[in-house]
């Protein structure tokens, strides 16, 4: 039995980076210029996946909640790193990038993780907020992610129009609120796309472990609406307070 465990793991290791192996061919044939960031992702990811499988049975069997806020802070910062990294303005400070993401993403899961808690959909233990807070701020970081690429391409593109803006005396929020409008659409594409095609396109992964866990059917896809309801909370929220608080403290600067 152990034997057959050993070659199933080992089959879907290499299942698995056979498909990743084949975008990077895909990236060097046509000069992308992803591929160094897929396999280092690629691996980092794999560690991480194996190194939170065993801290989650690690606090599992401690039950000391202290612990579990601390995995979920840790959470918080490695997400805002990861976010911060996508913003590439020169013009703005990194250091101040990076604590006005970190506050946001901070400040706005916590309050969607409260809110969810007081709902009675979340607890206090390992096995239900670390796995929550995980999808919450991996929203709240893919929102900013999409949010700093986009605002870069935007404002080189619209560059005449937001200069002849500030020409005709418009303020940095005003100009922004103009620019913020055009980013929204794009930055929601993906949560909007989800929301629209759960359950015919796809059926998530949170409902089908429930229902695999034997929850009622209407439970656990009233739960699972819930999830997606709070990726598009972040994904709106998230990269509007972000953007509008570096605006606010820095002013909207139009340099690369």
């Amino acid at each position: 039995m152990e034997q057959l465990l050993n070659k199933h793991l080992i089959l879907t290791l290499l299942f698995s980076y056979f498909l990743v192996f084949l975008v990077i061919l895909f990236d060097r044939k046509f000069s992308v210029g992803m591929w160094r960031e897929l396999l280092t992702s690629s691996l980092l990811s794999l560690v991480q996946l194996i190194a939170v499988a065993f801290v989650i049975l690690y606090l599992l069997k401690l039950n000391v909640e202290a612990l579990n806020f601390a995995v979920v802070l840790l959470f918080y910062f490695n997400a805002s790193l990861i976010a911060a990294r996508r913003f590439t303005l020169k013009a703005y400070p990194k250091r101040r990038v990076f604590l006005i993401v970190f506050a946001t993403i901070s400040l706005i899961t916590t309050a969607v993780l409260t809110l969810l808690y007081l709902a009675g959909l979340l607890t206090l233990k390992p096995n239900s907020l670390i796995p929550l807070a995980g999808i919450v701020t991996a929203a709240g970081m893919r929102s900013l992610s999409l949010a700093f690429k986009y605002f870069k391409s935007k404002v080189e593109a619209l560059s005449d129009v937001l200069l002849g803006m500030f020409a005709l005396g418009a303020s940095d929020v005003e100009v922004f609120k103009f620019l913020f409008r055009s980013l929204i659409d794009d930055i929601t594409v993906p949560v909007r796309d989800m929301f629209r095609s759960a359950g015919i396109v796809h059926i998530p992964g949170v409902m089908v472990g429930l229902l695999v866990a034997g929850i009622f059917p209407l439970k656990a896809a009233l739960f699972q609406f819930a999830i997606l309801s709070t990726m598009v909370f972040q994904f709106t929220f998230v990269p509007a307070v972000a953007l509008f608080s570096l605006i606010y403290t820095s002013g909207l600067k139009l340099e690369a």
